[in-house]
């Protein structure tokens, strides 16, 4: 088609109707921009068998990556459940698994009703051809779930970042516990919410739904609306009939205001601030897990420990005249002693000898040739601490082995939960050598 006018102002394109001498707008990322028709029509070629080919996503959150794999690439889209991406092309990817159990599909470049283009894995998509045929019906559309807040008791609800957690195959065990989820008790009109940012019981005496099948828990601020049945959002801030639910729904609809270029792709979600402070806005989205938590608690467990001896078995004694001795045992534990010595800017004050140890973390790529991996600390609170203290966080650490010994320095986490995307270079670097025995 012609294209008449470009609009950096407006972010649109002024465009001729094939056929006619009609003229309309399209926002800039949905025009690609070509000298000569036969350069155009190369570009329809080389969609090939893709030219008509969209896909739906069968459930919430499922994401859109900045390449084709799930242990690296950053999310720079989640798709709601029922949402269209265009398809443009299929590309080789990494395998996908849950747990040991590998995943049918394949990883396709798409383009997303924002202009973000990105990466998906097909299995949790279903596919149409729009020359054939329209879009498919998702089964669990809202439509037909009015009035079944029956779901709410009968389903096992957990935080939505339980699954984003799982998709990605970083599971942080901090946040990812069965502590946190919805646990409802009808016998005694009783709902407790527990999530990192939020601890919650709500008494109910009645249960009401407004015409735009919003549910309210008489005798308590708490209101929820069933988005499928495997998707829940809740709130209880806003008494104002279905505010809540619709404000969680845009949140959840995030990236979809405004117009971006194809080449400039949103900046990937600060996760990990997101899942710790889940719920403390007082709205929370939760759906049911594909797997059992408990299964992918145990396998995090199991991961965890193998790096944690083979590590020791490569050697958990280190020591130098500086930092003292800093020591790993195969149950998780380690001691640190002697530090007397120990740069400033490596431990806060105050802390005692002894804790716990994990290597929980991942590198980024821009570290792994650099740094072996990395593991993180948590000391004993002091014996001193008054009941109820929490416990210290977690102090993380990348190292690498080298022939003078174990060289270590502080390490920070980005926006992705459990990835470290920093290492202090203004820190000394600290090296240690195998202790006596």
């Amino acid at each position: 088609m012609p294209v008449y006018l470009k609009s950096n102002i407006q972010s649109l394109y002024v465009v001729g109707v094939p056929g006619s001498k009609k003229k309309v707008e399209l926002p800039l990322w949905q025009v690609e921009i070509f000298r000569t028709k036969g350069a155009a029509n190369a570009r329809v070629a080389a969609l090939g068998e893709y030219k008509g080919i969209y896909m739906v996503a069968a459930k919430n959150g499922v994401p859109i990556r900045d390449g084709p794999n799930n242990s690296t690439a950053s999310q720079v889209f989640r798709l709601r459940e029922g949402q269209t991406v265009k398809v443009l092309a299929r590309v080789e990817g990494e395998a996908v698994s849950t747990g040991d159990k590998s995943l049918p599909g394949e990883w396709f470049q798409v383009l997303a009703d924002d202009g973000t283009r990105g990466y998906v894995f097909s299995y949790s998509f279903k596919s149409y051809d729009e020359t054939k045929e329209g879009p498919p019906v998702i089964a669990s559309s809202k439509k037909s779930l009015s009035g079944r807040v029956d779901l709410v008791f009968t389903r096992s609800w957990r935080p939505e970042y339980f699954q984003e957690m799982l998709d990605d195959g970083r599971v942080d065990l901090d946040l990812f516990s069965l502590r946190y989820g919805l646990f409802v008790d009808a016998t005694h009109r009783q709902i407790r919410l527990e999530l990192p940012g939020a601890s919650e019981l709500f008494a109910y005496s009645s249960i009401s739904e407004s015409s735009e099948g919003i549910y309210s828990f008489e005798g308590s601020p708490l209101k929820a609306r069933i988005e499928s049945e495997r998707s829940l959002l809740l709130s209880w801030v806003d008494d104002s009939p279905g505010a809540a639910p619709d404000a969680a729904s845009q949140a959840a609809e995030e990236g979809d205001a405004g117009q971006a270029a194809a080449e400039a792709a949103p900046p990937p979600r600060d996760d990990l601030a997101a899942y710790k402070s889940a719920g403390a806005d007082g709205r929370a989205a939760l759906i049911v897990l594909d797997s059992e938590p408990r299964e992918a608690i145990k396998l995090e467990e199991l991961r965890r420990q193998r790096l944690l001896e083979s590590f020791v078995d490569s050697g958990g004694d280190w020591s130098s005249p500086e930092a003292g001795r800093l020591s790993f045992s195969k149950n998780r534990r380690f001691s640190w002693t002697g530090r007397s010595g120990l740069p400033d800017d490596y431990l806060p004050e105050g802390l005692g000898d002894y804790g716990e140890a994990a290597f929980r973390l991942f590198l980024d790529k821009s570290l792994e040739g650099e740094w072996d991996g990395a593991f993180s600390l948590r000391f004993d609170p002091p014996q001193s601490a008054e009941p109820g203290t929490p416990r210290p966080g977690w102090i993380d650490f990348a190292y690498r082995r080298t022939p003078e010994g174990l060289v270590l320095a502080p390490a920070s986490q980005g926006p992705e939960n459990l990835v470290v995307a920093a290492v202090d270079s203004s820190a000394q670097a600290l090296v240690l050598r195998p202790a006596a025995k």
